[in-house]
């Protein structure tokens, strides 16, 4: 027979309920968020091979955006959708040749952002499209001056738009983001700690986001409008820098030193 004294009482229950409401969310979100942390670490390794990827393929084709686009958004795919097989990895760019993701969120509605952003850094657009002939004629040419060398490399900077999906640890995440960007605070009740009817999310010294002259506009603009949108996601920048293996050429700089977004 059980003593009456380990039998718990209404009160008791009652208690370990409310306690058990009180500290459900929390625990919840640090199964949640520590796996969406680590896939958001598995889309960063990505990036720096994509980027890698990208140079390599712009260095080897006169800094043509195509290529450089191509290899960057093949490489992003798998923390897109799966891509174990090589008949997954051709039907999931087919889809996403023009460069936007074409998921569901997990309200419905389809997102139609891009994969990837790239910004050649060097050489200077105006340098390239004043070139002799359209192009350095001087390429093989040694050098040791420092101006003719960065002329002749390729940097580049990218921005690989990470789509979080793992419920509740999205929401929440992109919530503690956009108040640690300094872009939107958030003062409703904590998602945490339900006890907590205000919470008071936001950063007095609110860290940069980075340069704002990306081909698809500013970064935080744009985070703040798909995340009222449903859509959390987040922007990792990356860059890369490998001297030129072929002569850069004028008709691949005609727009600027910006890659189109689509229709490149």
């Amino acid at each position: 027979m059980v003593p009456s004294a380990t039998i718990p009482t209404s009160r008791q229950s009652g208690q370990a309920a409310v306690e058990a409401a009180l500290t459900l969310p929390l625990v919840v979100f640090l199964v949640l968020g520590t796996l969406q942390l680590f896939m958001m670490l598995q889309a960063r390794i990505l990036a720096q091979v994509a980027v890698y990827r990208a140079v390599r393929a712009g260095s080897l084709n006169h800094g043509d955006c195509l290529p450089m686009m191509h290899a960057a958004m093949v490489t992003m795919l798998p923390s897109v959708v799966r891509t174990d097989s090589s008949a997954a990895l051709a039907d999931a760019f087919r889809l996403r040749r023009d460069n936007q993701y074409r998921v569901m969120s997990s309200y419905g509605n389809v997102f139609m952002g891009p994969l990837v952003e790239i910004v050649r850094d060097s050489p200077d657009p105006a340098w390239v499209r004043g070139l002799a002939g359209d192009e350095d004629l001087l390429f093989d040419q040694p050098s040791n001056q420092d101006a003719v060398l960065d002329t002749r490399t390729l940097e580049i900077r990218m921005v690989a738009w990470y789509y979080m999906r793992i419920p509740f640890a999205n929401w929440v995440m992109s919530r503690m983001f956009l108040a640690h960007f300094g872009l939107r605070s958030y003062t409703a009740t904590n998602p945490l700690m339900p006890a907590q009817k205000r919470s008071d999310w936001w950063n007095d010294e609110p860290v940069p986001l980075g340069p704002d002259d990306w081909p698809g506009g500013a970064l935080d603009d744009r985070m703040v409008a798909w995340s009222a949108a449903g859509h959390f996601v987040f922007p990792i920048q990356v860059h890369a820098a490998m001297r030129m293996m072929t002569p850069v050429m004028a008709e691949n700089f005609q727009r600027g030193a910006e890659c189109p977004v689509n229709g490149f």
